[in-house]
C-alpha cells in the first residue's frame, strides 16, 4: 500500500514540475517617460516612451486616451434641393478628446481589419462606439459616429498606430518592449491616461496604467490665464493687436503700390 502511495506521489510531482512556462500568469510592467508634456509657443507634437517587460507569450498594446467630453455636431442638408443649411444638431456624450492605440506591426487583430477582435479586447473604435452615447435616432447613430471618427482621424486625435511597439530578446519568463507614442500637435492641456495591456489568446491578460500630464507654458499659458482671469484686458489687447496688424498690412501694401 505504501509502495502504491509513493508511486502516485512521484507521478504527481512529475506532472507539476513538467508543466510548461506558458501556464504561468501573464504580467506587464511599464514605465512612462517623460511623465509630462509642455505645450509652448512652437509646440509641434512630441514623443513619449513606454518601456518595460511583458510575459514572453503576450503582445503589448498601449492606449493613450483623454478626458471624456460632450461634442455637439451640426447636421447639414439641402432645403428644397437647393440650399445647404443646418438641419439641427447631434450631441455625442462622454467621448474622449484623444484616443490613440499603439501596437506592433505583427499584432493579429489588425490583420484583415477585424473589428470583432478589437471589441472582444475592449479596445479600438468598435469598443469605443459602445461606450459613447449619441443623442440621435438609432438608425442615424452609426453614421454619426463614423463621420465623427473621420473628423478626429483627420485631426490626428484618433488613430491606431502600427509598428510603434518593438520587442527585445525573449528570456525564460518574459521579454522587454518599447513603445513610441507620437503625441499630436493639436493636443489640449489636461490629464491623459496611458494604459499598457498584455494581450494573450485574444484577451487582455494583464494591464497597468500611468498618467500623462499636459500643460501650457510660456506665451500660450500667459494668454490662457489672461483670457480666463482678465477677460476685459484680454479683449482690449486683442483689439489693439488687430488694429496694429491692420495698420502694418496697410503700410506694406501701400509701399508695394508706390514702388510700381
Amino acid at each position: 500500500m505504501l509502495k502504491k502511495i509513493s508511486i502516485l506521489l512521484a507521478l504527481s510531482c512529475c506532472l507539476v514540475l513538467g508543466r510548461p512556462f506558458s501556464s504561468a500568469a501573464s504580467y506587464v510592467k511599464a514605465h512612462l517617460s517623460p511623465e509630462a508634456v509642455d505645450i509652448g509657443a512652437f509646440f509641434n507634437g512630441a514623443q513619449v516612451y513606454v518601456t518595460g517587460d511583458v510575459s514572453r507569450d503576450a503582445e503589448v498594446v498601449v492606449r493613450l486616451s483623454g478626458m471624456g467630453q460632450n461634442v455637439a455636431l451640426k447636421k447639414k442638408g439641402k432645403i428644397l434641393g437647393l440650399l445647404w443649411m443646418n438641419l439641427g444638431s447631434v450631441t455625442i456624450h462622454n467621448v474622449p478628446n484623444l484616443y490613440l492605440i499603439y501596437i506592433s506591426k505583427d499584432f493579429k487583430p489588425t490583420a484583415g481589419a477585424q473589428p470583432d477582435k478589437w471589441e472582444e479586447l475592449g479596445l479600438g473604435f468598435a469598443a469605443l462606439k459602445k461606450q459613447v452615447d449619441i443623442s440621435s435616432a438609432e438608425a442615424e447613430s452609426e453614421a454619426v459616429f463614423e463621420e465623427f471618427l473621420k473628423l478626429k482621424e483627420s485631426e490626428g486625435l484618433y488613430a491606431i498606430e502600427t509598428g510603434q511597439v518593438t520587442y527585445g530578446e525573449a528570456e525564460s519568463g518574459g521579454k522587454s518592449f518599447r513603445a513610441v507614442l507620437q503625441i499630436p500637435p493639436r493636443l489640449t492641456p489636461g490629464k491623459y491616461l496611458v494604459e499598457t495591456f498584455a494581450v494573450k489568446d485574444a484577451s487582455v491578460a494583464a494591464r497597468t496604467t500611468a498618467e500623462l500630464q499636459v500643460k501650457q507654458v510660456g506665451l500660450p499659458a500667459f494668454i490662457s490665464r489672461l483670457a480666463f482671469k482678465h477677460g476685459a484686458l484680454y479683449g482690449l489687447l486683442a483689439a489693439i493687436i488687430a488694429i496694429a496688424a491692420g495698420l502694418l498690412m496697410g503700410v506694406i501694401f501701400k509701399g508695394e503700390k508706390g514702388a510700381h
